[in-house]
Parts: C-alpha cells; sequence; structure tokens
C-alpha cells in the first residue's frame, strides 16, 4: 500500500562537476599524468619475462607449461588501469599508491644489488601487490583469473634486464611523484568543490531541516583523506559526521557517545528507517557520512536526501547500488540529489574504457543499466557512458 508507505522521492536533475586537479595555475594536467603512466612498463610485476630459457623447466607445471605469465600479465593491466582510476578518485590515493609501488621496485633492486654483490641471493622473489590499491571487484578479477603467486630465485633471471627496466620505471615514478608534489588539501580543487558544495546543502536545505549527506568514494585512501579534511568544516556547520570503509581498522565519527560499529553508526545516519529510538535510545544523530561500496548494497539509508559521487566506479551498477540507498520507497524526502564529480575530460582520452576494463565488467554495462542510468537521462546503457 504506496499510500500506507509513502511513495518514492522525486528525482532531481543530477549535478555535475568536473574539477581540475589543482587550484594552481602551474599543476600538471590529468593529461600529463596519465602520459607519463603510459611510460611505465611495470616490469617489476613481470619477473618471468627475464626467465632464463635454461631455467624454465624449473618452475613449469606437470604438462610443461610456464603458469605464473598470465597472472603478472593480469596484474600489469589491473595496475596501469588502476593508476588511472586512483588518480580519478583522488591525487591522495594516487599518490599513496605510486609510493607503494616504488617501495616494491626499490626492494628489488636492492635484492638484485645484494646479489651482484654477494654472488648470492637473500631470499627468493615474488609479484607483490597491495591490496588497499584495488577495488574489491579488481581483487576479485585477480584472484579468478591470474591464480597465485610463483616465486623466483635471482640466479634463474636475466636480471641485469629486469634491474634496467624497474630503473627507468624508478625514474617515471619519481617524476610523477614530483609533478603531484605541490597539490595539499589546500590547493586540492576536488576537495574544495566538495567542501563549497556541502556548506550550499547545509545552508540551504533540499528539504526542509534535513542535513544529511553521503559521499562515496571507491576507495578507502580516499574516504580517509575525505573525512580526515572535511571534520573541521563540519564541525564549524554544528554536524557531526561518520566514515565506514569496511577495512580492518574500523569505522569512525565525531558523534559522542556512537560506538565505531558500522552498524550503529549507519543506524544513527538514518535513525528513522532504521528505527534507532528503538535499538538506540538516545543516541545521537550523524549527518554526514563517507563511506566506500561496503555499503552499497542492502542498507536503508533514506532519511538522507543528498548523495555524492566523490569518484565515478568503472562499474556502473555501483552508481545505481550507491543511489539506491537514498532512492527508496517511504522515503521522508519529497525530493533527493545526486552529484556526480567526474574528472578532467583529457582523462577519458587516455582512459579508453573499452579496452582497458575487464571483459566481464563490459558485459555488466551491457546487461545490467538499460534505461536506469542515474548519470545521464540521455544515456542508453552501452560502453561509452563515460564520455556520454
Amino acid at each position: 500500500d504506496a499510500n500506507a508507505i509513502g511513495p518514492f522521492p522525486k528525482r532531481r536533475k543530477p549535478i555535475t562537476q568536473r574539477p581540475g586537479l589543482s587550484k594552481s595555475d602551474k599543476a600538471p594536467t590529468y593529461g600529463e599524468i596519465a602520459g607519463s603512466i603510459e611510460l611505465l612498463s611495470l616490469a617489476v610485476y613481470s619477473p618471468s619475462r627475464y626467465l632464463q630459457p635454461s631455467r624454465a623447466a624449473k618452475y613449469a607445471d606437470k604438462n610443461g607449461n610456464l603458469t605464473m605469465g598470465g597472472r603478472e600479465t593480469g596484474v600489469k593491466k589491473l595496475m596501469g588501469t588502476n593508476l588511472l582510476k586512483r588518480l580519478e578518485s583522488s591525487v591522495h590515493s594516487f599518490r599513496l599508491t605510486l609510493q607503494r609501488i616504488l617501495g616494491v621496485m626499490n626492494q628489488r633492486v636492492a635484492q638484485i644489488n645484494e646479489y651482484e654483490r654477494l654472488g648470492k641471493a637473500i631470499g627468493s622473489l615474488d609479484v607483490s601487490v597491495d591490496e588497499n590499491d584495488f577495488e574489491p571487484d579488481d581483487l576479485d578479477a585477480l584472484d579468478f583469473e591470474v591464480g597465485g603467486k610463483q616465486k623466483f630465485d635471482i640466479a634463474d633471471l636475466d636480471w641485469k634486464s629486469w634491474r634496467r627496466d624497474m630503473m627507468e620505471d624508478i625514474q617515471t615514478i619519481e617524476g610523477l611523484l614530483y609533478m603531484v608534489e605541490g597539490i595539499d588539501p589546500a590547493s586540492d580543487e576536488k576537495l574544495g568543490c566538495l567542501r563549497k558544495m556541502l556548506c550550499e546543502k547545509v545552508q540551504n536545505p533540499i528539504n526542509a531541516g534535513n542535513r544529511k549527506a553521503i559521499i562515496f568514494t571507491a576507495f578507502a585512501d580516499t574516504a580517509d583523506y575525505i573525512y580526515d579534511n572535511l571534520v573541521e568544516v563540519v564541525d564549524g556547520l554544528g554536524l557531526s559526521m561518520a566514515e565506514v570503509t569496511g577495512g580492518t581498522k574500523g569505522s569512525r565519527t565525531t558523534a559522542n557517545d556512537v560506538p565505531r560499529d558500522m552498524n550503529d553508526i549507519l543506524t544513527c545516519f538514518s535513525p528513522e528507517s532504521k528505527g534507532r529510538d528503538k535499538v538506540m535510545p538516545g543516541a545521537p544523530d550523524i549527518d554526514i557520512l563517507v563511506a566506500t561500496d561496503c555499503i552499497s548494497e542492502g542498507q536503508n539509508l533514506q532519511d538522507c536526501d543528498y548523495l555524492v559521487n566523490y569518484d565515478i566506479h568503472w562499474n556502473p551498477v555501483r552508481i545505481v547500488q550507491r543511489f539506491g540507498r537514498i532512492d527508496r520507497i517511504g522515503s521522508k524526502n519529497a525530493e533527493i540529489q545526486l552529484v556526480n564529480f567526474w574528472p578532467d575530460i583529457e582523462l577519458d582520452d587516455y582512459i579508453n574504457l573499452k579496452n582497458r576494463v575487464e571483459s566481464r565488467m563490459r558485459g555488466v554495462v551491457l546487461t545490467s543499466t538499460g534505461d536506469d542510468d542515474l548519470l545521464n537521462e540521455d544515456e542508453k546503457g552501452d560502453l561509452e557512458y563515460r564520455k556520454n
């Protein structure tokens, strides 16, 4: 009975934001950074390419086939694409990933140098990635499509060529880090745009008295960055905020007397839809929520009327799921607003979605979005949705 439950809220036309990387005229563009990313060979993730032919049998399976090549190709492909995804999410997230990759490369080069000096290796080598640098969808693809790790002895590799290629990548990554060195929270144009929009929303609510907002991002690193740099602004507005990432470190909030538990935080963020007064009587409100896609499914958060996609997930179904947290029947809000932060259009020229996204994700785009695309009402659900 829709009359008893209440109708769906009216969707306002989505707001599109395309901020640059930095407020400074001297800062690099997305295109300049993406061009440097294209120079990376990411040789550190493909040691089997440098395997001496005479040692190949040592690493072959019972059928005589080398099994690590597929995994290495998968790791390289995902890491190359992922650098662009991280850049699209936030400069902070991009910088952390570069630093982690640089650390792996420096470690491998140091091991080779030690081998060259001593004539023997200390330990073996494997292809290492940090799970924090990937979205859950990518981690699933990595595990499913490319299998387990393979360890190598340095003596079995053409280590001089491998070191040379890694040193070239190290120079490129150091150059990338230098390019983004000056982009801090104060000069981050995207972060500044988010601050401004939240202040405007709170001061001019869409629905009377409603000051709630959800900010979604694909990466926990970006969520941390947003939370850390919005706390002072949100506090100045007389509001409380929380972060939920589903990570091992748990959730956090500025609201007093709210446990650092995801379900408790969500209950305080959407008290009417989740019946807070029955399960947590007297608990305070949480007004601003920063979250990853760990809450993009199965959560009733329709007390909120304003949802920000701080980055646009490469799987568009995630966008539908995110907006579905507040676009729900029985909402107390007459209208709801979606805000999408897109990168500078230059980046799309480098991303080339058709060639880069996993083929199984392509199928998801074609079969699952249809006419329910919340990003563009003229979109037909094809693979060019980012360009459109």
